[in-house]
C-alpha cells in the first residue's frame, strides 16, 4: 500500500477481479487529488487496511464467493462512518441501488458507467453525498419502489447477491452453461437457482423468469 498525500482522498478498492481492480488504479493514480491505498480481492483482507491507513472512499464489487457483501456493508459503515462506500457493479441497479444504500452505502454504478462518471462519484460521495444514475434517483423519490407492487418489491428483497447475479446473467441472455462457466458452479447448481429464483418470484415458467430479468435490466 503506498502512503496517501496529506491533500488527497485515501482511495481502497474491494472486487474479486483482478484486472478490474488493476485498470481502477492506474485510473485514479493518473489523478494528482486521489491515493490508493490498497487494493483487495476479498472483505476480509480489507480489515487490516482500515486497521492500519485512512480510507476515504471505499469503491467495492458486490460478488465474493461465499461472501455476504452487504453484510459487510453494513458492518463497515456503523465502525467507519468517516470512510464512504462507493459500490461498483454489474448487477441491476434497480433492484441493487437501494439495497446498497440501506446497507450504508453512499452511491450505486454500472461497472460500464464511464471513467469521468466514476471519479465524480468518488468525489461527490467524499463530499457526502449520494450517487446514483438519473434513472435511480427518480425511483428513490417514487420510495425506491423497484417494482409494480409492493409484493413484488418484497419477493425482490428476499434475494441473495448470488441470485440477483444470476438473474442479470438470464436477462442478459446467458445460457445455463454459460452461467454455470461465468459463476465457477455446476450446471445443476445454476439450474436449481433458477427454480429457487422461480419459487421466490411466483413464477412458473421459464418464459416469465426470462420476463422478470428482462424487466430489471430495465429493457422492457
Amino acid at each position: 500500500m503506498n502512503p496517501a498525500k496529506e491533500t488527497a482522498l485515501s482511495i481502497a478498492l474491494l472486487d474479486q477481479h483482478y484486472i478490474l481492480r488493476n485498470q481502477l488504479e492506474l485510473l485514479f493514480r493518473a489523478m494528482e487529488e486521489l491515493a490508493v491505498v490498497g487494493s483487495f480481492s476479498w472483505p476480509k483482507e480489507l480489515s487490516n487496511c482500515f486497521n492500519s491507513v485512512r480510507v476515504d472512499v471505499l469503491v467495492m464489487g458486490l460478488i465474493f464467493d461465499g461472501d455476504d457483501a452487504l453484510g459487510h456493508l453494513t458492518d463497515w459503515s456503523e465502525s467507519h462512518p468517516k470512510t464512504k462506500f462507493l459500490v461498483l457493479s454489474q448487477l441491476p441497479e434497480t433492484i441493487c441501488a437501494r439495497r446498497v444504500l440501506d446497507a450504508g452505502g453512499n452511491g450505486y454504478l454500472m461497472k460500464n458507467c464511464s471513467p469521468g462518471a466514476l471519479i465524480d462519484g468518488v468525489h461527490r460521495v467524499a463530499a457526502g453525498g449520494v450517487v446514483v444514475s438519473p434513472r435511480i434517483a427518480d425511483q428513490l423519490m417514487r420510495d425506491f419502489r423497484n417494482c409494480s407492487t409492493r409484493d413484488e418489491a418484497s419477493s425482490f428483497d428476499q434475494l441473495t447477491d448470488h441470485e440477483l447475479y444470476v438473474l442479470s446473467l438470464i436477462g442478459q441472455g446467458h445460457t445455463t452453461a454459460a452461467i454455470a462457466t461465468e459463476m465457477n458452479l455446476s450446471k445443476k447448481a445454476v439450474s436449481s437457482c433458477k427454480e429457487g429464483l422461480k419459487m421466490k418470484l411466483s413464477l412458473n415458467t421459464s418464459q416469465q423468469l426470462m420476463q422478470i430479468a428482462l424487466q430489471c435490466l430495465g429493457r422492457r
